[in-house]
């Protein structure tokens, strides 16, 4: 059996992979499944704006990013659930000149590297998505960009692994990991005790607080994000795709609901929602687009986004605990790599897979020269 520990969307993810190729999986949590980083997360698949030119990050995600289309399909054939998925594309405002450099810098380099984008003029945006304030001096649409329903997606995710058999118990607060001699670890929880072949520890922020004995702590460390939840006024017509601007942006469904994010935060394990974090991104969004300041307040959510120093997800067998994989650090594209990181452990898992991107995303690159963790430029002194 397959212990996962975490039943964020990483987590749940995993453990589906490995019981669709035959694994016996059980997922531990300390809440409900997608109630971490998962339930505040606006579902943005765009990695050629979170990442830039030829980065590590850029290439993971432009990877996972071409998994998505089978990976939603697949689940909703598997769990009969209905999920918000579409690729309309990511709109990247400028209102400034230093805005339209970057923007036309961010067109050179994808024009390079053969990723076809579209330089709007000021009257094209205008033409384009006429819901965005009049000051904009033009943008940057690339259609490949697109959203997923973070909700609809974890609950079709929990579905389909149970019907391939995954067992799920909550809330469960992990302690420790102890790796057997003979291979296998024991989770403990409590007074519970958890027998397993392998451990997946995919615990998001709260990965520092499950010890692995053996092994030095990972320096993952929560960043608050805050979500804001509108409704578009009935009056005016709704954007048409994901905008973006330098202060927020905003993702519009279909029922007329419009998502605003997201807030960075070094707050620690405080995930309460803000008077300050509501009216920050209301205000951007009002000056993105005008008529959202019109827009019914429907809810606000904050998450705690697992971070590693170098802004790299941690995905690896951990050096001095046999048996025991870390799948964690995504920060704000764990919704986006989530197919990949599942492909990657479940090919760790069952057939001692050596995918090269396994090497960029290994926990063993903050070991120093002896064999410890590298301390942190996060660590509060």
């Amino acid at each position: 059996m397959i212990v996962v520990v975490g039943a964020g969307i990483i987590g749940t993810s995993i453990a589906d992979e490995l019981a669709r190729r035959g694994a016996r999986v059980h997922v531990l949590d300390m809440r409900s499944p997608g109630r971490g980083a998962s339930q505040a997360s606006a579902g943005i698949l765009a990695p050629y704006t979170e990442a830039h030119e030829r980065t590590a990050l850029l290439e993971l995600g432009t990877r996972s990013l071409a998994m998505f289309d089978d990976f939603v399909a697949g689940m909703r054939e598997r769990s009969g659930r209905a999920i918000d998925y579409a690729r309309t594309g990511t709109l990247e405002v400028a209102f400034t000149a230093d805005d339209e450099s970057r923007l036309r810098a961010s067109r050179a380099w994808l024009d390079k590297i053969g990723v076809l984008v579209e330089w709007l003029s000021a009257s094209d945006l205008r033409a384009r998505e006429p819901s965005v304030h009049p000051s904009a001096r033009g943008g940057l649409f690339n259609p490949l960009h697109g959203w997923v329903g973070v909700t609809s997606l974890v609950t079709g995710l929990v579905e389909s692994a149970k019907r391939s058999g995954v067992t799920f118990e909550t809330p469960v607060d992990a302690a420790e990991v102890t790796p057997r001699q003979g291979g296998g670890a024991e989770v403990r929880a409590g007074d519970r005790r958890y027998e397993a072949d392998a451990v997946v520890v995919a615990a998001g922020s709260w990965t520092g607080r499950i010890k692995v004995a053996g092994a030095p702590a990972l320096p993952v460390r929560p960043v608050r994000g805050q979500l804001l939840h509108l409704r578009w006024p009935d009056s005016q017509p709704p954007p048409s795709r994901i905008v973006w601007s330098r202060d927020c942006y905003v993702v519009p469904w279909p029922d007329r609901s419009l998502l605003v994010g997201a807030t960075v935060e070094d707050v620690g394990f405080d995930e309460r929602v803000t008077t300050e974090g509501v009216r920050s991104l209301a205000d951007a969004a009002g000056a993105l687009l005008p008529a959202a300041k019109a827009g019914e307040f429907v809810a606000a959510r904050a998450g705690l986004r697992p971070a590693a120093p170098d802004g790299l997800p941690i995905i690896g067998g951990l050096r001095g605990a046999r048996g025991v994989i870390a799948a964690t650090a995504h920060y704000r594209n764990g919704v986006l790599l989530a197919p990949l990181t599942a492909s990657l452990v479940a090919e760790m898992l069952l057939h001692s897979g050596g995918d090269p991107a396994l090497e960029v995303v290994s926990p063993d690159r903050f070991l120093n020269q002896n064999g410890g963790r590298t301390p942190s430029p996060w660590t509060r002194n």
